[in-house]
């Protein structure tokens, strides 16, 4: 049995991503990967969201 944050997520810990949308930045992972390969400037996010989304990019490319 898991205690407290073992297992890595955290009841007061936000979802990095909730369906296709980066909680807190009002973009869709796709929006903020074509941000990312245009060179456009991105919201504040997390380091599991940056990631996120140069995975995306990537993946894109």
């Amino acid at each position: 049995m898991a205690h407290g944050c073992d297992t890595g997520i955290c009841a007061g810990d936000v979802p990095p991503l909730v369906g296709s949308i980066l909680t807190g930045t009002g973009l869709t992972l796709p929006q903020a990967a074509a941000a990312l390969l245009d060179d456009r400037p991105l919201p504040p996010m997390t380091a599991i969201q940056r990631r996120l989304v140069e995975e995306h990019a990537a993946s894109l490319a």
